[in-house]
């Protein structure tokens, strides 16, 4: 019989953010104040509380636009139209709603909140939890493993390795190596020419590894793969480097302040009627 593991729940906070306030549009209190996003992002919360009960929690949010990798490429994520401003106003009291739920923020200047999951998921992991991470970022799919599922708010869907590979057509472990070569036009990551979705994972089952393709290009019969590989040699390893999660930062997994803790009722109550959730 298998042990059971205390659950460790790390939310991707942007992503889901970003999920509530374009999934409920036009909800503003009497101030005229954009409440939305706020009202989306505590609706889920409360649920994920509800429904799963986790034993540790935390919620990662990306802290600035410059990253490590912008660093490594000045277009990377270049295409994205700017956080809107109703969404931008809006933040501040988000992070309210997680202090008032004693929920801990998770941030690291010049990274992304997919590295702080990455990162506390892998200690977490290591230190004998089951990690699930909530979000609807598939990329996040190349963390799953034995003790790490990604709880997908977008499709409603838990993923474990062999939902991964259904879904994705190939192990967590090599999602990178599919994501390096077909690229991705949201975060503007290159990838190369002539390889989509589907010829990316048809190389990567017969290959393994962009390194190993870019070894033996000459030898792939269809000549767009081929000369797209042949040419775009950089291009194809940075576009791997920009799509890998970090997993080693430097944070200090702490499960004594990640602990799930009751909610501080009256300063949840100040912030719900000044955005006037009379529901919550």
């Amino acid at each position: 019989m298998s042990e059971v593991r205390p659950r460790l729940y790390l939310i991707d906070g942007s992503s889901n953010i970003f999920r509530a306030f374009y999934a409920i549009r036009h909800l503003s209190n009497s101030k005229g104040e954009p409440t939305n996003a706020v009202y989306g992002f505590v609706q889920m919360l409360r649920k994920l509380l509800r429904d799963e009960q986790p034993d540790l929690i935390g919620v990662a949010l990306d802290v600035s636009r410059r990253t490590v990798r912008t660093e490594k490429f000045e277009d990377y994520k270049a295409n994205r139209t700017p956080m809107p401003e109703e969404l931008r106003e809006q933040i501040p009291q988000i992070r309210r709603a997680l202090e008032a739920h004693r929920i801990p923020i998770l941030e690291m200047e010049n990274y992304e909140a997919d590295d702080v999951l990455g990162s506390l998921a892998s200690q977490g992991a290591a230190a004998g939890y089951d990690v699930v991470l909530v979000s609807a970022d598939k990329d996040l799919m190349q963390l799953v493993d034995e003790h790490v599922s990604l709880m997908h708010t977008g499709r409603n869907k838990v993923y474990d390795p062999k939902a991964v590979e259904e879904d994705f057509g190939v192990p967590p472990e090599q999602v990178v190596e599919v994501l390096a070569l077909k690229g991705d036009s949201v975060d503007n990551v290159p990838g190369v020419p002539g390889i989509g979705e589907k010829g990316a994972v048809q190389l990567v089952r017969e290959y393994g590894t962009v390194e190993n393709l870019l070894e033996q290009a000459e030898e792939i019969k269809r000549k767009s793969y081929r000369e797209g590989l042949q040419e775009n040699r950089d291009i194809a390893l940075l576009s791997k480097e920009l799509v890998t999660i970090h997993t080693d930062l430097p944070l200090d997994f702490e499960p004594g302040e990640l602990q799930l803790e009751a909610p501080d009722t009256e300063a949840l109550k100040e912030l719900f009627r000044e955005l006037e959730f009379f529901s919550l």
